[in-house]
């Protein structure tokens, strides 16, 4: 990748000491940046998927690997598609949100050096905070050396689901006859059998071509509006099935009035493991969540699945039903980086860009 001045055109805000992204900066000027930024930035489309998944191939098995993982992770605030960058060397996702610019999960052998290259970029020249999502280890410690990204969380950084680690679950463990023999069930059993002895009954659907506008869809996420634009990628391409209808693993739950109760998308990441990527459910009776995840576990171990990644949680309420599952720590790590504006960063320019 090739980055230089020529191409930058003038900044939509003034760069003071004290500059900040705020609300009012449209998506569609600080793209406008980024694209005069570098020629190898363009809007996401389904076209791209063979583009992610050939680079997610060279790789080892991760939550980030994952078509449904980049869709969600660089949507912007209207839940609509983000942007990537590509060229021969490295791939990588790019969401604007929450007033943060997020660069997702560089992948290839020429992210070490592009990575660096266009965060100096952005950093120079859009007054914005800056937000690296999912850095495996390697790139995380070639970055660190550098001391312009910080490793660690702050408040004023949304790292979202990487607000807590992330987790694995080995599903032989969960579904093996004789696990809980001399053990104290699970306090997730012990829901899931009282559900079952409740009068409500929950029906599993497949095509969910119309869930959008099923009766009881929209009381999933509550009255937060932010929650339904994060998934609303994942539902359109899980409803598209233009990658291959064994690539994703999707289900409805309904009840007896056909009101929709919890809804689960999962993508494909091996031939033993899928990540969950779309896990939502209503609190229409008690022990309700628990019975949906514990079915939907049990059909992807009845399809030959021993291993759900469940990626990161974004609040300590998931994290701690989380842990009530006994998950295990993925063999893999990866750690956020983040960037908050200040006023050295601006009106200075970089040695290494003025070559």
């Amino acid at each position: 990748m090739e980055i230089t001045g020529s191409m930058i055109i003038s900044p939509p805000y003034k760069q003071e000491e004290n500059a900040t992204c705020s609300s009012e900066v449209l998506e569609e000027e600080i793209f406008a940046q980024l694209t005069a930024l570098s020629g190898d930035i363009s809007r996401l489309s389904s076209a791209d998927t063979a583009v992610f998944r050939d680079a997610f191939r060279h790789e080892a098995i991760s939550y980030a690997n994952s078509w449904l993982y980049i869709l969600r992770s660089t949507r912007n605030g209207l839940g609509e598609v983000g942007y990537k960058f590509v060229d021969k060397g490295t791939v990588m996702g790019i969401g604007y949100r929450n007033n943060t610019l997020y660069l997702v999960h560089p992948m290839g052998p020429g992210r070490f050096d592009t990575t660096l290259d266009l965060y100096y970029q952005i950093r120079k020249y859009i007054p914005c905070p800056i937000i690296l999502k999912k850095v495996d280890q390697r790139l995380y410690r070639h970055l660190s050396t550098t001391d312009l990204l910080q490793g660690q969380a702050s408040a004023v950084m949304n790292f979202e689901e990487e607000a807590f680690p992330e987790h694995t679950l080995y599903l032989d463990r969960l579904y093996e006859q004789n696990f809980y023999k001399g053990h104290r069930p699970l306090p997730l059993i012990r829901k899931v059998k009282r559900f079952e002895k409740s009068s409500m009954h929950l029906f599993a659907e497949t095509d969910i071509s119309s869930i959008e506008s099923s009766p009881g869809f929209r009381a999933l996420f509550g009255s937060n509006p932010d929650k339904y634009r994060s998934y609303q990628q994942i539902i359109r391409e899980a409803n598209s099935r233009k990658s291959g209808s064994d690539q994703y693993k999707i289900c409805a739950y309904v009840d007896e009035h056909a009101t929709v109760q919890g809804l689960y998308i999962s993508e494909k990441l091996g031939e033993e493991s899928m990540g969950l990527y779309c896990a939502v459910s209503s609190r229409a009776h008690p022990g309700i969540t628990e019975w949906m995840d514990y079915d939907f576990f049990r059909q992807l171990f009845q399809d030959g699945i021993h291993y759900v990644y469940l990626g990161g949680s974004e609040t300590a309420g998931v994290h701690s039903y989380v842990q009530k599952l006994l998950p295990l720590a993925p063999t893999y790590f990866m750690r956020p980086m983040g960037c908050t504006p200040n006023k050295e960063q601006f009106g200075l320019s970089n040695p290494a860009m003025m070559k």
